[in-house]
């Protein structure tokens, strides 16, 4: 039986990378930086590369030549980030929230589940720099727990946090032991090949690593075509969804498997 769900939030709830392109750009043009990319695709090649190695969005920053220190929260970077946020609220895809409203109702008490299907939030983001969103979107009152950049710091030895962040396994581990819920019995909905990988064999001491019930969301960024290229390849997914409202009927079969 399905006990969870878990959203990321870039390219998953909200089409997050526009808005971060034009950050780029307007951080560019504070440190008297050119802008190298002749369009959005060439743009988000480039920033999906870098995210996905080791050090995450820190090397976007680098490669850009950019003053940046993501293990830093005192860098100005971040209050200039969070003040961009700010000053460019958010929007998220369409019916994400219809489509969240109706899994919440799916997954309410009855005469067959002591437990409500619990919704949790998984993100690199700070969670300062994504709940004013959330809020804004009405997602906010249906979210039971979130593991951001914030989460981390408080589960790390250390404020370098790059190896914990995703495409890492352990924000996913940490979302299951937050949510108190099986890997089996937890859907992961992301829109990228590697946070989708993450979700495979996750540990969940005491209990053997399994691997979450995967969906791939092929309106996000890398899109229906890059996901399928996974599949080719050997990745498993369990479904690909093009647009949000795919998602409730998954879960209402999921949930009485």
């Amino acid at each position: 039986m399905l006990t969870a769900i878990i959203f990321d939030y870039d390219g998953t709830l909200a089409p997050t990378y526009t808005r971060q392109e034009k950050w780029f750009k307007l951080y560019c043009q504070e440190n008297q930086k050119e802008w190298p990319f002749q369009d959005f695709d060439a743009f988000l090649t480039e920033y999906n590369k870098e995210c996905s190695l080791s050090g995450g969005v820190q090397n976007f920053y680098n490669k850009l030549n950019l003053p940046c220190n993501m293990t830093d929260r005192k860098h100005p970077v971040w209050n200039a980030y969070l003040k961009f946020n700010q000053e460019n609220p958010q929007e998220m895809y369409p019916n994400i929230l219809e489509t969240i409203q109706e899994i919440w109702k799916i997954g309410q008490l009855d005469k067959s589940r002591n437990t409500r299907l619990r919704i949790a939030i998984n993100s690199n983001n700070l969670w300062s720099s994504i709940k004013k969103d959330l809020d804004s979107f009405g997602i906010l009152p249906y979210v039971d727990t979130q593991v951001t950049a914030d989460t981390l710091l408080q589960y790390s030895n250390t404020e370098n946090i790059n190896s914990l962040l995703k495409p890492s396994s352990f924000s996913v581990s940490l979302c299951l032991k937050l949510l108190q819920s099986p890997a089996q019995q937890t859907i992961h909905v992301g829109d990228t090949l590697n946070d989708l990988i993450a979700s495979q064999k996750v540990a969940q001491h005491p209990h053997p690593s399994a691997s979450l019930i995967t969906v791939g969301a092929g309106y996000g960024y890398e899109g229906r075509r890059e996901l399928e290229k996974g599949l080719e390849n050997g990745i498993k997914f369990d479904y690909l969804i093009d647009k949000p409202s795919e998602l409730i009927e998954i879960v209402r079969k999921e949930i009485n498997r």
